[in-house]
């Protein structure tokens, strides 16, 4: 064996996915499909969970078409039930589910005052609840073969506030707290960590732009960022990290790519 291959040797045990089966939530756009994308082409059976399934599609074919192995399975995060399903569907068609990337999220701007009750029950329910009950159903799954890892999609506004993002700030902040608290629980069988994502141009951004009619949470993130908005494929690699066995002694923490917004 040459120097070079022992050398990629080494790189696939540590970032290699090979042989694993990844379910990605949100899976469909933005950054969840950035991240089924990513883990696909460092080996992984890609299970992308979503709602919309036209984009799911889209996303599974062009995996497939790169030479990768992908799937949709339709999944409301928010449905205990459903999402219990989903669990036993998964581990029924593959026999063993490694990766759960908590990608499904949703943002709402508007004055606290203003706030909705729907509202905050929508980003809470889709935020929290579905990463926490997602994680608990797969986790069931992971803490029986003995081993995972999941990794949640928190954000910088878990450790910072912004205008107009109240009950946004509150379900990340709580996606970090959850982190932590399943990482204590199941610490030696399942790793639990999390991306804190500073401000990404995505799908989800140009939506709650377009709705809110609004830029005075974006004007005020922006004006302390050191560079241009971040990209959905900037936090593919952190993910491919905490997969796999080169974070095998990380679990509870969030890790920040933010372009060192938080440094600051």
């Amino acid at each position: 064996m040459t120097t070079e291959e022992r050398r990629m040797d080494y790189l696939k045990t540590l970032f290699g996915l090979d042989g694993r089966v990844a379910v990605v939530t949100g899976g469909a756009s933005g950054l969840g499909a950035a991240f089924s994308r990513g883990l696909a082409a460092a080996g992984a059976t890609i299970v992308v969970a979503d709602i919309n399934e036209e984009l799911a599609n889209e996303v599974v074919a062009s995996i497939r078409s790169g030479g990768g192995e992908a799937e949709f399975r339709r999944v409301d995060v928010t449905d205990v039930a459903a999402v219990e399903a989903f669990a036993d569907d998964v581990v029924e068609g593959h026999g063993h589910v490694d990766v759960l990337i908590n990608s499904a999220g949703a943002a709402h701007r508007s004055p606290i005052e203003e706030f909705s009750e729907d509202a905050y029950d929508r980003i809470l329910a889709l935020n929290l609840k579905g990463t926490y009950f997602m994680s608990q159903a797969i986790g069931r799954k992971m803490l029986a073969q003995g081993k995972g890892s999941i990794v949640n999609i928190a954000s910088i506004g878990g450790f910072i506030a912004y205008p107009h993002s109240s009950a946004y700030l509150c379900s990340k902040g709580g996606v970090v707290q959850a982190t932590k608290s399943f990482a204590l629980e199941w610490y030696g069988r399942v790793r639990v960590n999390a991306i804190a994502p500073g401000l990404v141009d995505s799908p989800l951004l140009q939506k709650v732009l377009a709705a809110s009619g609004s830029t005075s949470t974006t004007d005020f993130i922006q004006h302390r960022m050191l560079g241009p908005l971040l990209q959905p494929d900037d936090m593919v690699s952190a993910a491919i990290f905490l997969a796999g066995d080169g974070a095998s002694r990380v679990t509870g923490h969030t890790l920040a790519v933010d372009d060192g917004y938080l440094a600051q």
